[in-house]
């Protein structure tokens, strides 16, 4: 990590602290019985593997130990320089003081890096629950703020300090952070590249109905008041800025007010903001609503939001009003789900319009469904885009077809039709496959010329060995006009013993892809980047060690032993559920198991926890990592069943919002 004096006197505060609570409680901690495998008459024994090379040690808390060496060069690096880096997880799970963790990297050829220490969970006085974090962390905000909502609230990611403590008793919540912001690198030189200037923030939440007979605070029926505020000083649009009027000082404030009921929950949004390169202040609103009605759900909703808005200079919707309503009626047999948006410019920069979206699926039998849908803007130029597609089983395994349209004012007209294929394989392969054509006619606006366009992508995950794994993604387009775009990701993974592994990776792309912009007027246009070719390898070393043991208390669920959850957060551009050959994992996004241990996704959009209790578990994305226009579907939450030993693997989906 560089630089980093401040940065250094942090860390040592932070142990410090630890090392001080550790030490000034340590003695209230009881004693935890061992371990122990119980034996069920009837049951077969568990063949021998090769986890028997190694003692497993029950005593202590529970721990879990990851070191890795990496070798690579660095994407899109023109110099291709091989770097060496080093990586670090460690977990500790404490009866009276929550879990700690530790999750780093450090790069010696350009003295960079990156450290996240966590502790969440340590369990205070009267009810209340403290966790905190410091190094690379992603800002706290109050719950009802993390929810989806028409209107869509960034954060950064910061080189800081952040604290958050709750008291479920009483529905309260009071978060604080600051740090430095900038944004991930990824294998095999982790690190943080730092942006100009400091943010800081505070945050909480009162849940106004609390009841003494919910001490956890499991029931989020009644009102719920929160504030979040930031204050950023000195940041810029730009990476690198060279004028003093690139550097901006700016801050906000969102008020919010939520009601939920057993059947509707309704939310409302205030926000104001200040910005050094703005005059005044900006402000502006958004309320949603929804109600449940069976199989039926229903949400309306209304929002203004000023010309120039920001959340203390990220980018927000700005100059835009109007209002929603939205439906969905799902059943065994068929969904459907659509919403308007009528909409007018603030400042009159443009006419009224209206946005809308409109998507269903009929079961026809097992395994066998059809769906389509269609988006319109009539708004600020306009443009549309549908789809309609058939998935069904056969001998093969799953196949899908699909055929896309789109066009408008900023995009090209264009037709595409899609075929994936999931295949049959052995068990412990996994094939899928997509094949497609397309074409896309002129586009004045850009100089694009017409072009009819060829794609193939294939994902493969293999078996090598009972120790040895290889997967693999590839996807090649051939246009017309000669112009031809190829990307391959290449991995394998060689388990040499139940501690020690050795893992891979080749990355090489080569042209630029088509961007498909957001048709969603409320989606804050970012800037884009479409790199060209490039080629890139790292190979891991990594030792992995996992000890201690957990207690249940008598009667109590069975929460002893443990297990393994890793999966993929990944784009479902065709909203199918079923991560395709063609579709790619998303890099930086937040996950967190149980609210209490939280992982970031790799480049590949890969996670993992691996020193998990056994027991029904809840897996969460933060909506606010993810890039827009992306969001979460179901409000983010998977639930798992872990079982003693057992490795768990999963993809979870993220979709577009429009």
């Amino acid at each position: 990590m560089r630089g980093g004096t401040k940065s250094t006197r942090c860390l040592l505060v932070f142990l410090g602290a630890c090392a001080s609570t550790l030490v000034a409680h340590g003695q209230d901690a009881p004693s935890q019985p061992a371990y122990v495998d119980r034996v069920i008459e009837g049951l077969p024994p568990e063949p021998a593997d090769d986890g028997d090379r190694y003692a497993y040690d029950r005593d202590g808390w529970p721990r879990f130990l990851r070191l890795e060496t990496r070798l690579g060069t660095q994407p899109f690096d023109a110099s291709r320089r091989a770097r060496i880096g080093y990586g670090i997880y460690g977990l500790l799970e404490t009866p009276n003081h929550g879990s700690l963790s530790i999750d780093g990297s450090y790069t010696p050829r350009e003295s960079s890096g990156t450290l996240t220490l966590r502790q969440r969970g340590l369990p205070l006085a009267n009810g209340w629950v403290a966790n905190h974090e410091l190094g690379v962390i992603n800002a706290p905000t109050p719950s009802i703020l993390r929810l989806p909502t028409r209107v869509f609230l960034p954060s950064a990611i910061l080189q800081g300090l952040s604290a958050e403590w709750e008291n479920p008793g009483n529905g309260l919540q009071l978060q604080a952070s600051t740090g430095e912001p900038g944004r991930l690198a990824f294998l095999p030189a982790s690190g943080f590249e730092k942006l100009p200037g400091q943010r800081t923030s505070i945050g909480g939440q009162w849940r106004l109905n609390a009841q003494a007979d919910d001490p956890l605070g499991l029931s989020p029926q009644g009102w719920t008041l929160a504030m979040q505020h930031e204050d950023a000083r000195g940041v810029s649009n730009l990476d690198v800025p060279t004028l003093p009027s690139d550097l901006i000082n700016a801050n906000s404030t969102l008020l919010a007010l939520r009601k939920e009921g057993a059947e509707h929950r309704i939310q409302g949004q205030v926000v104001s903001t200040q910005a050094s390169n703005v005059s005044g202040t900006r402000s502006g609103f958004w309320v949603d609503g929804e109600w449940d009605e069976g199989p039926r759900k229903h949400g309306v909703g209304v929002y203004r939001l000023e010309p120039d808005l920001s959340w203390a200079q990220l980018p927000l919707a700005s100059d835009i009003m109007g209002s929603y309503v939205r439906s969905s009626w799902r059943t065994r047999q068929w969904s459907a789900e659509g919403s308007v948006d009528w909409l007018r410019s603030v400042s009159g920069r443009a006419g009224d319009g209206i946005f809308a979206t409109a998507s269903g699926r009929l079961r026809l039998g097992r395994g066998n469904s059809v769906g389509g849908g269609m988006t319109v803007r009539r708004f600020d130029g306009n443009a549309w885009s549908s789809y309609g597609d058939w998935r069904f089983e056969n001998g093969w395994g799953t196949s899908g077809l699909r055929l896309d349209f789109a066009g408008g004012a900023t995009q090209a007209v264009s037709r595409q039709l899609t075929w994936d294929q999931e295949w049959i394989v052995p068990q412990g392969w996994a094939l899928s496959t997509s094949l497609g054509a397309g074409q896309y006619d002129e586009q004045v606006s850009t100089g694009l010329p017409s072009e009819t366009l060829w794609s193939a992508a294939m994902s493969l995950g293999a078996p090598l060995s009972s120790t040895a794994s290889l997967r693999g993604n590839l996807n090649t387009e051939y246009g017309s006009g000669g112009q031809r775009r190829h990307s391959l990701n290449l991995g394998a993974l060689w388990r040499i013993d139940p501690r020690w592994s050795l893992e891979g990776n080749y990355n090489r792309t080569v042209g630029r892809t088509r961007q498909n912009v957001s048709l969603d007027p409320l989606a804050p246009l970012l800037p884009t980047v479409n790199p060209a070719s490039d080629r890139s390898f790292y190979a891991v070393l990594r030792y992995e060690l996992q000890a201690g043991s957990r207690s249940v208390p008598l009667g109590g669920r069975p929460s002893d032993g443990g297990g393994r959850i890793e999966g993929t957060v990944y784009f479902d551009a065709n909203r199918s559920g079923t991560q395709e050959a063609s579709e790619t994992g998303a890099p930086g996004v937040t996950v967190y198991l149980d609210n209490r241990y939280a992982v970031r996704t790799d480049s590949q959009g890969r996670f993992e926890f691996p020193f998990v209790a056994s027991g029904p578990r809840t897996l969460s994305v933060r909506n606010d990592t993810l890039p827009l226009p992306w969001t979460v579907v179901d409000q983010g939450q998977v639930k798992v069943d872990v079982r003693l030993r057992e490795n768990i693997t999963l993809t979870i989906p993220v979709q577009r919002n429009d």
